[in-house]
């Protein structure tokens, strides 16, 4: 994992939640992506991304967000990031990250409250 970098995964009651703070790279990537295995059923349909605290988001964590984006889809749910300014949300518009599976929001307020809307 990079200097500085974390990562978190809960399991709530209507969605995944996975917090990264720091680069959210290769080597980051790496560490979370068997624990997102092990620890979120494969039936998860919503996960909430909470990059509030990421400084840098480079293709390794775009490839991590295209497979919990395929989760999402596979089960009817929805991929949501919270709190992604600067570089991160950056990259995630460029990649083209939109319609109707992944949504932005500026808080996990937000975030949470959509999820608990969602049909």
């Amino acid at each position: 994992m990079s200097i500085n970098s974390t990562y978190e995964i809960e399991n709530r009651e209507k969605y995944a939640l996975i917090c990264f703070s720091g680069f959210v790279d290769a080597s980051t990537v790496v560490q979370a992506r068997p624990v997102l295995q092990q620890q979120v059923p494969a039936t998860a349909r919503n996960f909430i991304v909470d990059l509030s605290g990421a400084d840098f988001l480079d293709s390794h964590g775009v490839g991590l967000f295209v497979s919990l984006l395929k989760r999402a889809h596979a089960n009817r749910g929805h991929i949501i990031f919270a709190g992604a300014s600067g570089q991160p949300l950056s990259v995630l518009q460029m990649v083209g990250f939109n319609g109707e599976l992944v949504q932005y929001f500026e808080s996990m307020a937000a975030a949470e409250n959509f999820i608990g809307n969602a049909k």
